[in-house]
């Protein structure tokens, strides 16, 4: 059965990581355009997406297209939608990644094999990273978050989603209003 990777984003520091390693493990890698192009149901093929896609200008475009990936669970072997340490900023940015946390508990909760990592900074592949970078004491390379990630995604039974999850914290009531919030906008 072939192995393949929907890559949203590839051209971004946290997509073209992951396409390059998925390429280099075996899958096939459809990036781009050519995603249109997918015909559903896949033959003799077990499908994965990774929506590495974030557009800082629209992050209400990123919740809805996150969302939207979420509702066809049941048709991928699993799925990846980043986070980041800025969830607990005041920012857009910040509020997005909050919302894609709880879309990721939700589904999980329904049996999807969906998985989020809570980023702290990764400034690409072989780029050196900024000092002056809030987050750079949570430095991490691609092959660190490539790794954990495909470990989360071959675990299903691994439940939590989140840096909150895995210590076992319930999603906050501030969580709950942020979603509300964004879905106003």
């Amino acid at each position: 059965m072939r192995r393949v990777a929907i890559v949203h984003g590839h051209q971004g520091r946290v997509g073209s990581a992951f396409a390059s390693r998925l390429a280099r493990d075996g899958f096939e890698v459809i990036t781009g355009e050519a995603i249109s192009r997918i015909e559903w149901p896949m033959i003799d093929a077990r499908a994965y997406l990774f929506d590495c896609a974030y557009q800082h200008e629209d992050p209400v475009g990123h919740v809805q297209r996150a969302a939207k990936h979420l509702e066809d669970w049941r048709r991928l072997g699993g799925m990846f939608i980043p986070s980041s340490m800025h969830i607990g900023t005041d920012t857009a940015y910040g509020r997005a990644k909050l919302v894609i946390e709880q879309l990721v508990a939700f589904y999980r909760g329904e049996g999807a094999n969906v998985v989020t990592d809570r980023i702290g900074y990764f400034p690409g592949d072989g780029v050196a990273g900024d000092k002056n970078n809030p987050f750079y004491h949570e430095l991490v390379t691609g092959d660190v978050l490539y790794a954990r990630v495909m470990a989360r995604l071959a675990s299903h039974a691994e439940r939590p989603v989140s840096g909150e999850a895995v210590r076992g914290a319930a999603p906050s009531m501030h969580a709950v209003q942020a979603t509300v919030a964004i879905s106003k906008s």
